[in-house]
């Protein structure tokens, strides 16, 4: 494949009848026709075509790959749309005086669809579902408390061409006070594949849910990344549902104004991830933010998890114009901060960073330079190497004082849809943006495809934005809407490096990647592996007796055992391991100073 260079550019809100999840922080529930089963008939049907996405894909191909991944991921084609609140739906008023507005929205043969709405305003005592086909997806109840500003939102993916939107309304409600206008629909093909939960079973070899990214990707939650789960918790999806919009990564990130009683989630992204220089609020009403879009499991055999929320502020950016050619981009960065906070459920984590210029650019294992994406709006996957190089961009040559960090990957793949994303160093701290990317001739031929066999990019060599140059940026002048500093160190501490914290500012247990101990890899061996019992001892001799943690984990980094030994100086220690299934494990020994670990086969 000829080598290109271009711009890695690149919802969920569902509650399951029987696995309920919050998504845009929605407040749950179910709609009352589905409550009290009511048979409503005549309900009105709006039916649209659904655009040609293969013959979309096949005009984007005519791009120049410079061009096409110049701007962020397209997710799905938009349909016009003129649906109001009361007139395009039925009402009726049930014997409390509760009003239920029922319509249909019909688009025969799409995978998915996403709400865009131009007028958006619901008095308290309305509640707003969207329910698939089957009734397994119900998103929803929306509310007075979704109500943005500006009037406009959106509703993430649905699953299937036929959605029912649902009103329930308090008899004391003003109609006249309810605002509903559904301006646009969004077709959705790609960034869906947390949907397949809600097909029907007839519908369960449907492809269209698969994810759309490289075979030779790698989940987030594989044992590559396991120190890294604080970087891979920081890292979310971020789809703009607006017309022209798409979809790119970013990163949670902390700063240094941030406490328990004030506590500030930023988000860090690319400024090509949103295709004009815009620095309006308005212009973000409907972006959503995608939390944990990822395989709880290595081998990506469980569903994929996420949850959302909707409109950002955008604080500061580079400028970008999507006519530029990648060697035209300066800085590639902006920051936005989200509208409301992070619900503790969400599990999410404001990452560390390190804005120091000059690096130690090799690292030693278990340590690496790692990034966590969403390559083709799949779900979250990882990079790895254990190197990086600062060079000057665009001429890409190597220089201590560089803007960019340049990373050729050694395991996995980034793609459009990565772009945005952070690399985090050794120590899990965030250096750079994800700027622009490129395929060499050492990639393997069979990863230029995904799970259905169609064509995709798979690049291994990337250029982020240094951190560094992004924080003092003055290219385009020195206002705080021009530069990262004013918002990360809004204290004005001049540190350069800051730790992860919770969602809610709480410290975190640890922030140090632990190092190998050669104490413990030297004194420490397995037997018998393989374990045809289920039975597996350590036998240790130590310099001195120390407290030791034992975590045995599965591929996926699991851990499915634990147990401890205290002051173990010399001896051996039975793990009974009957009860897990057979496979590959990996045992990790640590004590204070570091960690071991172990293959072992249980082959029972």
């Amino acid at each position: 494949m000829k080598k290109h260079l271009f711009l890695c550019s690149a919802m969920l809100s569902f509650a399951a009848w029987s696995n309920l999840a919050q998504a845009q922080i929605s407040q749950g529930g179910f709609p009352l026709s589905m409550q009290k089963e009511l048979q409503i008939g005549n309900t009105s049907v709006h039916s649209f075509a659904n655009p040609d996405w293969q013959t979309y894909l096949e005009q984007r191909k005519k791009q120049a790959p410079e061009q096409q991944f110049s701007s962020p991921l397209p997710v799905g084609i938009h349909v016009a749309t003129d649906l109001s609140f009361p007139g395009s739906g039925q009402l009726i008023t049930q014997p409390d005086g509760t009003r239920i507005w029922r319509t249909t929205i019909l688009i025969e043969g799409a995978p998915a669809i996403g709400f865009l709405f131009d007028r958006f305003q619901l008095p308290k005592g309305v509640k707003l579902f969207l329910t698939n086909a089957n009734k397994r997806q119900v998103a929803g109840a929306f509310d007075a408390s979704n109500n943005p500003a500006s009037g406009k939102f959106a509703i993430d993916a649905v699953q299937g061409g036929k959605i029912f939107v649902e009103m329930n309304i308090d008899p004391a409600v003003d109609l006249d006070k309810i605002e509903l206008h559904i301006n646009n629909l969004l077709v959705f093909h790609r960034a869906i594949e947390h949907l397949s939960q809600f097909i029907s079973p007839v519908d369960a070899l449907d492809n269209q849910l698969n994810g759309s990214s490289s075979v030779c990707s790698i989940n987030a939650i594989c044992p590559q990344g396991t120190n890294y789960a604080n970087s891979r918790k920081a890292t979310i999806q971020t789809i703009d549902m607006s017309p022209g919009g798409g979809a790119c990564s970013g990163t949670l990130i902390n700063n240094t104004g941030n406490s328990t009683a004030n506590c500030t989630p930023y988000i860090i992204t690319a400024t090509h991830c949103q295709g004009s220089g815009s620095l309006a609020n308005t212009d973000f009403d409907q972006m959503l933010v995608r939390f944990n879009f990822e395989r709880p499991d290595c081998a990506g055999l469980i569903g994929t998890n996420a949850v959302s929320m909707t409109g950002v502020n955008v604080l500061s950016r580079a400028n970008y114009d999507d006519s530029w050619e990648v060697d035209e981009i300066n800085g590639d960065f902006m920051v936005y901060g989200l509208r409301q906070a992070i619900p503790a459920s969400y599990g999410a984590i404001l990452a560390g960073w390190n804005r120091n210029s000059s690096i130690t650019t090799t690292v030693t294992a278990p340590k690496k330079f790692i990034g966590f994406h969403h390559p083709h709006g799949d779900n979250k996957k990882l990079t790895t190497s254990q190197s990086v190089q600062s060079q000057s961009w665009p001429s890409g040559s190597p220089s201590v004082s560089g803007n960019r960090w340049f990373q050729w990957i050694s395991e996995g793949y980034l793609a459009p849809g990565s772009s945005g994303s952070g690399l985090f160093d050794g120590d899990g701290r965030l250096i750079g943006i994800a700027s622009v990317a490129s395929i060499t001739e050492n990639v393997e031929d069979s990863c230029f495809f995904n799970r259905n066999g169609d064509e995709v990019y798979a690049m291994d060599i990337i250029w982020y934005d240094k951190l560094s140059h992004a924080w003092e940026y003055s290219v385009d002048g020195t206002a705080d809407n021009r530069r990262v500093k004013p918002w990360l160190d809004p204290a004005n501490t001049g540190v350069t490096t800051l730790d992860p914290v919770t969602s809610a500012c709480e410290p975190l247990q640890t922030t140090a990647i632990n190092t190998i101990s050669s104490e413990l890899d030297a004194n420490i061996t397995v037997f018998p592996n393989p374990s045809y019992d289920g039975n597996v001892r350590l036998q240790y001799n130590l310099k001195a007796a120390v407290d030791l943690k034992i975590v045995v984990l599965d591929v996926s980094g699991r851990a499915v055992y634990n147990s401890s030994g205290k002051l173990a100086g010399s001896g051996v220690k039975t793990l009974d391991l009957s009860n897990i299934p057979n496979g590959m494990y990996i045992i990790k020994i640590s004590d204070s100073a570091g960690y071991t670990s172990k293959k072992v086969i249980i082959g029972k």
